[in-house]
């Protein structure tokens, strides 16, 4: 690897999953320190076991429930204590929990609304002033191309349309004191729910990817590296698209 991301601190809030790995991943390789914050503290052995990264004491997991702005705060003063800094942030945490619209409950939709929005704006809310006062940073925010509409998710299709307003905003704001704000839209990406998908959907979903194939979340970390980096230095406010139109 390129060592791009030399000597950068990183957090990944919600990162314990395969998508989180990845990025944990080519964090590491390209030479950067990470916290890796999650909610669930069984996940930590499996994680750091095998982990692809020239040095894995480079790489931690700390319990941290990203619903509770308290455990988000006392999250990042733990790392500007340890790191003295925070220069990349990716607030990670989603979900959904589906339903055709006039049989969701009020706990469906206000549980979707918490997991990808409330999570994400409690995240920025307490780096954001840390960024500012160094005059730089990274904040690479995740939506999806359920942004766009599925049958069956209002909530979840509106918690991700929202998160890309929420970057074009915070892009905004940020700009003047060099902080990027940026948000990767990936598309049908390779994971363990698919081993119990039915064929049909599964094709369904491959076709809306140009290239007709399963993205991998190597290629989700691939892109959040990217603009995390140096190199994107003059991007902000952009909404990445990978494995879908």
């Amino acid at each position: 690897m390129s060592g791009r991301l030399e000597d950068r601190v990183a957090v990944v809030v919600g990162g314990g999953g395969f998508i989180g790995r990845a990025i944990a991943e080519r964090f590491g390789q390209e030479g950067s320190t990470v916290v890796v914050a999650d909610i669930d503290d069984s996940r930590r052995d499996e994680f750091m076991d095998g982990l692809a990264v020239p040095d894995p004491a480079r790489v931690t997991f700390v319990r941290t429930n990203a619903r509770s702005d308290g455990d988000v705060r006392a999250m990042v003063a733990t790392v500007l204590e340890r790191h003295g800094r925070i220069d990349i942030l990716v607030p990670l945490v989603g979900g959904s929990r589906d339903a055709l619209l006039h049989k969701m409950t009020d706990e469906q939709w206000d549980d979707v609304m918490e997991l990808n929005l409330r999570t994400t704006f409690l995240a920025c809310r307490v780096v954001v002033p840390h960024m500012i006062e160094r005059g730089r940073g990274r904040i690479v925010l995740i939506s999806s191309r359920s942004f766009l509409g599925n049958i069956g998710q209002v909530n979840y299709s509106t918690a991700k349309a929202g998160i890309i307003g929420f970057t074009s905003s915070l892009a905004r704001e940020m700009a003047r004191h060099h902080v990027t704000v940026n948000c990767v839209v990936p598309g049908f990406i390779d994971n363990p729910r698919l081993a119990t998908m039915a064929e049909k959907y599964r094709q369904m979903r491959i076709e809306l990817n140009p290239f007709k194939e399963v993205g991998t979340p190597a290629d989700v970390a691939n892109a959040i590296a990217f603009l995390a980096s140096d190199e994107a230095a003059q991007i902000t406010g952009q909404a990445l698209h990978v494995a879908s139109w």
